[in-house]
This record gives structure tokens, sequence and C-alpha cells, in this order.
């Protein structure tokens, strides 16, 4: 119980730095530290909360999570390059 109130805790700092970052004007580095922080946070809640952190020896972590991660660092590529040369 006290490491989900601890992941908890960490999820409502990260929250909290969140909406900090997303007062502050960054210009081209707001979307990136807002990308880093959900993705912090989206791994805390995949090990903790979903349980894959006790997931070892699947194809989970071998196949499909490095697929998933490659379809949205292209997603999101493409997409800051299609912002960048309008």
């Amino acid at each position: 119980m006290r490491t989900y109130i601890l992941v908890w805790l960490m999820l409502v700092a990260l929250t909290g730095v969140a909406v900090s970052v997303a007062g502050m004007d960054w210009g081209r580095w707001s979307m990136a530290s807002a990308l880093v922080i959900a993705f912090f946070k989206s791994g805390l809640i995949l090990n903790y909360f979903m349980h894959l952190k006790d997931e070892k020896g699947s194809s989970l972590f071998k196949w499909i999570i490095p697929g998933v991660l490659s379809i949205l660092i292209l997603f999101i590529g493409l997409t800051f390059l299609d912002v960048a040369f309008r």
C-alpha cells in the first residue's frame, strides 16, 4: 500500500509541475517539456497501477512496447516537421 501512495504522490507532483510549466512561455520547448512529463506519468501508471513491472520475460517488453513507442515518435516527429515548415 505504501508504494501505491508514493506513486500517487509522485503523479500529483508531476501534475503540479505540468500545470506550472504550462503557464510559462518557453517557446518551442513548451511542447517538449509537456511530452517529457507525460512520458514519466504514463510510465508510472503503466508500471505500478497496470502491474506491467511484474511482466518479466513476456513479449510485451521485447516487441510491442518498443514498436508502439517507435510509431509514437514517428507521428510526433512528423507533426513537428509539419508545424516547423508552415
